[in-house]
């Protein structure tokens, strides 16, 4: 790799700090360029800082302090570098060696906190002006994305390769389900047009396997946000998921049975199935729909859904008929 030219900035009053930073970047393979090594006496200012340091260097750094922002040295410096950032030649990095007034053209830029942890400051200049990113190699394309899946339970191989993403998903601790916009969604299924998409979509809604947030300014996608039903695991029970659904409804059918009063919050329930407050979201929000038990809502429930469940006739008739 190439050794990367930099000149460092700063006002005089801050020369200790100024040394300390230069030798950790020298340490870390940055030839860098500081007026304490480079000037000798008798030296031209001019010539050695202009002619030679700033017209060499590939980045800019300068170290801002209340003396620093104060500097007419500095601002010159920095004037100079501006141009030629403008020109595409030069990098600027700032370096924070305390709180004070950030220079108006210094705002718009990613500056470096060297205040409170100096070495990590550190790395991340020698990262920056190497260009080493953080971030992580690409791994394997999923199944999912790079061919559609076969029907499942009549759905359109479409809308089954889109039902298939939220096997697995879900916030199983907060008992939330996994939402996606349209954009978040087409990088799944990126196989799919945009219409293709906006179609598997309509289709899982049809069926109740989703509902939508609808509202403006969505285009091209006919939906804001997408979040499965407890129908849609039911739907791909065996197709993926890695629990069965209707285990988790004839526990909680038979659990709220059990009890004297026929009455369980959330945390009961959980206490009695061991089911994460996801699966019993699911399975509550099954039994109330067909009907199979009473549900009290009010606010303060999180991470359930309901208050206070309550079984029925219809609740001891199910656990008769399904879970003897």
């Amino acid at each position: 790799m190439q050794t990367k030219r930099a000149f460092l900035s700063y006002s005089h009053e801050d020369k200790e700090f100024a040394e300390k930073i230069a030798r950790e970047l020298m340490k870390s393979g940055i030839d860098l360029w500081a007026d304490m090594w480079e000037i000798k006496a008798g030296d031209s200012l001019i010539q050695k800082i202009f002619k030679e340091g700033l017209a060499q260097c590939e980045v800019f750094l300068i170290l801002i302090s209340c003396s620093s922002v104060k500097s007419r040295w500095v601002h010159e410096e920095l004037d100079h570098a501006m141009i030629k950032r403008i020109e595409g030649a030069t990098r600027i990095i700032p370096l924070i060696k305390e709180k004070c007034e950030i220079p108006l053209t210094l705002r718009v830029l990613k500056w470096v906190d060297l205040s409170e942890n100096f070495e990590t400051g550190i790395k991340e200049v020698v990262k920056s002006i190497y260009d080493v990113s953080g971030k992580p190699p690409i791994g394997k394309v999923p199944e999912y994305v790079s061919e559609l899946k076969n029907s499942v339970g009549g759905l359109s191989r479409k809308a089954s390769t889109v039902g298939s993403i939220w096997l697995g998903s879900g916030d199983s601790l907060r008992g939330n389900e996994r939402q996606y916009n349209g954009e978040e969604l087409h990088t799944l299924v990126p196989m799919l047009s945009e219409t293709e998409l906006n179609d598997a979509v309509d289709e899982l809604k049809e069926y109740g396997l989703v509902k939508t947030i609808r509202f403006i300014g969505t285009a091209p996608y006919d939906f804001g946000f997408v979040e499965p039903t407890y129908a849609l695991f039911l739907h791909f029970k065996d197709n993926g998921l890695d629990y069965d659904p209707l285990s988790d409804i004839k526990a909680i059918a038979s659990a709220l049975v059990a009890t004297q009063n026929g009455k369980l919050n959330g945390m009961e329930l959980q206490n009695i199935t061991q089911l994460d407050p996801l699966r019993i979201n699911r399975a509550a929000g099954y039994l109330e729909d067909y009907g199979l038990i009473n549900v009290q809502a009010f606010l303060g429930t999180a991470p359930f859904n309901f208050g206070i469940i309550e079984s029925t006739r219809k609740t001891r008739q199910f656990v008769d008929t399904n879970c003897r």
